[in-house]
């Protein structure tokens, strides 16, 4: 997984690490929040105070990123660590750069249920007979629950595990209240309902590690403790982390040391559904292993809860505060996480969740260190399906490839016999039918001829660059201005030496016919480019069609990330069915390429292509998208200048049908491939958007 680059208006903090903050959202590596909308307010912590935070690598960084997930999804999160790792600070520092609330309150044995709820107190406002002489007054849970427009609101409860049982009861249904997005019901106020949600209030717990010299400090019922997201920290400072904060404290200029592109997440700009995962391949086999993984690290936990009947491994044995793996809650926001930080790397993301959700509750390096060795094993190895797959194929291949040589030798006899009859009989009329087709040939020649000589006459030359200005309003409603040069002899020239490797053959007129065209329609082009932005040509022959030979000379050198050979087109339609909504004619074909490797990075680069994802496929106009064989070949085309293929995140719809089902096609780096499939007309996926392109023939 690489470190995603810094976006743009990006700064750099005091050590020199990405920030990635904008007007309106800060990325804790790579996991995006949005600021409150109102920002002001006695609650929100002041920003400035926080300005010596040092931002070190093995404690700070992993914390926000962790912190940044539950606020993002929603989950209540549990912090436990000795105390000057900065838990509480690392909270109000982040809610302070976001302009959230705080609403904190320490748990510790002088607490009660209504300091947390609220409580009925003296009226300070009474001025007349008839005004109450109590009223009601929020606690600090329950200020933090009331909903208030444009704010978020972050409840911290500090020293959870010093509380008292019947303050866990009252919090749990408050969890609860948030979890389902309900009511919480305030006994202390005559039952007033008061509605919750967790998209605006947010649950941080903070306590140190049951035992280990913190008097009273009682560990938590494991079953209790399912309702968090359960993140264990270390129980005293790493001497790196003392050493890094202490110099740069004094003013020190040092590197916060090396930064695993592991911590980083990648929130996409949209969340994934159950139905778009089921449609990635291997995601049915890594969720095997994935339940695997749950059942076998449950086992090694096991002996921590039950001692003497699990003599092997026991995970977090020397943990004092007991938890478990629970069989519903970790499934639910393993799935939840992958659906919103799938990248493209489905054994990347699926890996990056169980750090998360599994690895996260140990402590000792040597139980991470095994844990990890578990998590390895959830991993999707495209190449064992490719092998059955494969061996399907070539079984598949060698019987039809038998019955096409019996078929091709029965033609050829009858074809031999056939000859010998036309040429015994042939007519009259058939060679004046062939001279004919002479004179037609002969006439398109001396028109050409008649235009060239026009055109010296009147001093004109044939100029084969456009170069034209786009110009476009990103996202963000900025105007944006790019020159775009496309020069057709070059791109001939790379056409030609195209074909003639990938065995296409064109006919003998083929650069005289292509360059008439791109005469023709040259300033209609330029039209185009600077209301499209179109930048990229694709010269397409008029033999090019999809038969098994442009199957094979489109895939060959393909390379996993492995270095090991991909494998051919998947079909997942039969290719006889295909038909492609373009004659079959010499053509040239306006694209995009630059900036459009994935549909859906196009955001700030070519919003023109962005607004195609999602959309009905049966909305796009046949004439708007590229074919099955010109897709092909311009896939193969950008993987020869780039290295790189198109649509590995992601997908193109095709001006192209198998029988009801309009096909669409996609690059699969796991098998380094390129997939082809089908859907109705009225099916729409956010990963998937049209190619926008304009025909010339």
């Amino acid at each position: 997984m690489n470190i995603p680059p810094m976006e743009a208006g990006a700064e750099k903090d005091i050590n020199n690490l990405p920030i990635f903050e904008t007007d309106e959202t800060i990325s804790y590596l790579g996991v995006k929040l949005e600021k409150a909308k109102n920002r002001s307010g006695q609650f929100v912590p002041n920003r400035e105070q926080y300005r010596d935070y040092i931002n070190d690598s093995e404690i700070a960084l992993p914390a926000q990123r962790d912190i940044a997930v539950s606020l993002l999804n929603g989950d209540p999160i549990l912090l436990e660590g000795g105390t000057s790792l900065g838990k509480t600070t690392t909270v109000r520092k982040m809610c302070a750069e976001l302009g959230y609330e705080v609403h904190y309150a320490n748990l510790n044995g002088a607490t009660d249920v209504e300091d947390l709820m609220g409580r009925y107190i003296p009226n300070p406002h009474k001025t007349r007979p008839e005004d109450p002489e109590y009223i009601f007054a929020d606690g600090k849970v329950t200020s933090g629950l009331r909903q208030e427009k444009g704010k978020i609101k972050v409840i911290i409860v500090d020293e959870y595990n010093a509380s008292a049982p019947n303050i866990l009861i009252r919090l749990h249904e408050v969890l609860d209240a948030l979890e389902r997005g309900g009511e919480v019901i305030l006994s202390e106020d005559a039952s007033e309902a008061v509605k919750v949600d967790k998209t605006k209030t947010k649950i941080i717990a903070l306590m140190n590690p049951p035992g280990k010299g913190y008097l009273g400090r009682e560990p938590l019922d494991p079953a209790q403790l399912r309702r968090w997201v359960y993140k264990k920290m270390p129980s005293e400072l790493p001497d790196e982390t003392f050493s890094f904060a202490t110099q740069t404290l004094f003013g020190s200029k040092l590197e916060p040391g090396a930064i695993d592109s592991q911590m980083f997440l990648r929130e996409r700009d949209f969340v994934l559904t159950t139905e778009e995962l089921q449609e990635i391949p291997g995601s049915s086999e890594i969720l095997q292993k994935y339940m695997e993984f749950h059942r076998d690290i449950k086992k090694f936990l096991k002996g921590n809860l039950e001692k003497g009947k699990f003599k092997s491994k026991r995970l977090a044995e020397d943990q004092p505060q007991l938890f478990t793996f629970d069989d519903r809650m970790e499934p639910r926001r393993v799935r939840d996480f992958v659906l919103r930080f799938y990248d493209g790397d489905l054994t990347g993301t699926f890996q990056q969740a169980l750090r998360y959700y599994y690895s996260n509750k140990l402590e000792s390096d040597l139980d991470k260190a095994f844990a990890e060795e578990l998590i390895k094993l959830v991993e999707f190895k495209p190449e064992e399906d490719g092998r059955r797959k494969n061996a399907d194929r070539e079984s598949k291949k060698k019987k039809e490839e038998k019955e096409r040589l019996e078929r091709e030798k029965k033609e050829a006899e009858e074809k031999v016999k056939a000859k010998a009859e036309v040429d015994k009989t042939k007519t009259e009329s058939e060679k004046a039918e062939g001279s004919l087709e002479e004179i037609k040939k002969k006439e398109l020649e001396l028109k050409k001829a008649l235009r060239k000589a026009k055109r010296e006459a009147s001093g004109e030359t044939f100029d084969p660059v456009i170069s034209a200005e786009y110009k476009y309003k990103d996202e963000k409603g900025k105007e944006v201005k790019e020159n775009i040069e496309i020069d057709f002899d070059k791109k001939l020239a790379l056409t030609i030496k195209f074909c003639k490797n990938h065995k296409i053959k064109v006919s003998k007129d083929f650069e005289t016919q292509m360059s008439d065209i791109w005469e023709r329609n040259r300033n209609e082009m330029q039209e185009q480019i600077e209301k499209f932005g179109f930048d990229e040509i694709l010269i397409i022959p008029a033999t090019i069609k999809l038969d098994d030979a442009l199957d094979q000379e489109m895939t060959m050198g393909y390379k996993k990330k492995d270095g090991t050979s991909g494998g051919p087109i998947y079909w997942g339609v039969e290719k006889k069915d295909i038909v492609s909504f373009r004659s079959s004619k010499n053509r040239i074909i306006m694209v995009h390429k630059n900036k459009a490797r994935n549909l859906y990075d196009t955001a700030d680069t070519l919003p023109i292509l962005k607004k195609t994802l999602g959309e009905k496929v049966g909305s796009f106009k046949p004439e708007e998208c590229l074919t099955i064989e010109e897709y092909l070949v311009f896939q193969r085309l950008f993987y020869e200048e780039t290295g790189e293929n198109l649509d590995e995140k992601g997908g193109t719809w095709l001006s192209s049908r198998a029988g009801s089902n309009v096909v669409r096609a996609f690059w699969s780096p796991d098998y380094a491939q390129v997939f082809v499939n089908a859907n109705s007309p009225d099916y729409a996926n956010v990963l998937i958007g049209c190619r926008l392109s304009r025909c010339f023939e």
